[in-house]
């Protein structure tokens, strides 16, 4: 059995209730060529046993802001004001790039899937709506230096003094395989903003779309930037 397969250690969280605050965040949602990528490369960098939790190949995503932790009212509130802002942006398209960490070589921490392309029109889509959180009174992350990224695997405490270096070797070596290149790149549309709810329990999180909302005129064809 791979660690990707075993059972968490962690305590279950409480039953989730009516009143239960909504766990949530704004995401971009993958198309199926890369969610198919995703969990090509997921399956082969869990075969070396590796201190790292993997995300659920379903779940998939490109996370914009993560809310945390929000009453439902509240969460209604929001999901009612997120489409005019949304719609302020044309669609625009980036592509998969290359592996890499955060937050540095020598002390990787999260493991992830580069993405190339606009990434100034991904970085003000990111500031609108952190700017629409912030008038809400909802936690927004700065979009100073935004990296889109598609993550991975976040790696577990304590880290191993050799894992940096297995990571460098191995992602070198599926570069160099052409499994992930920027040469070799898959669309990734950027045509929808989904306000996601997480429920968590015994396995990977289960994600329900509680709004959705597109990028400019529906219809309206996906561009280069």
């Amino acid at each position: 059995m791979s660690k990707r397969d075993r059972p968490s250690k962690q305590r279950p969280p409480a039953p989730e209730t009516v009143q239960s605050d909504w766990r949530l965040f704004l995401a971009v949602p993958l198309p199926a060529a890369v969610v198919e990528l995703v969990s090509g490369l997921i399956d082969e960098l869990a075969a070396e046993e590796w201190p790292v939790r993997w995300v659920a190949p379903g779940n998939a995503h490109l996370t914009l802001h993560f809310l945390g932790e929000t009453p439902p009212e509240r969460a209604e509130l929001l999901r009612l004001a997120l489409g005019p802002v949304v719609a302020r942006h044309a669609p625009f398209r980036l592509r998969t790039a290359d592996l890499g960490v955060f937050p540095n070589q020598r002390r990787p921490r999260v493991l992830w899937l580069g993405l190339h392309g606009p990434a100034h029109r991904l970085a003000a889509l990111h500031a609108d709506l952190g700017a629409t959180l912030r008038a809400y009174d909802f936690p927004a992350e700065d979009s100073t230096g935004f990296h889109p990224h598609i993550t991975l695997g976040r790696v577990r405490d304590p880290v191993p003094r050799t894992l940096p270096g297995a990571i460098r070797r191995r992602f070198a070596e599926i570069s160099a395989a052409g499994v992930v290149s920027a040469a070799v790149p898959r669309p990734v549309p950027i045509d929808e903003v989904v306000l996601e709810r997480s429920y968590l329990g015994k396995g990977p999180p289960r994600y329900e779309a509680v709004g959705c909302y597109p990028l400019g005129e529906r219809g309206r064809s996906v561009t280069n930037g």
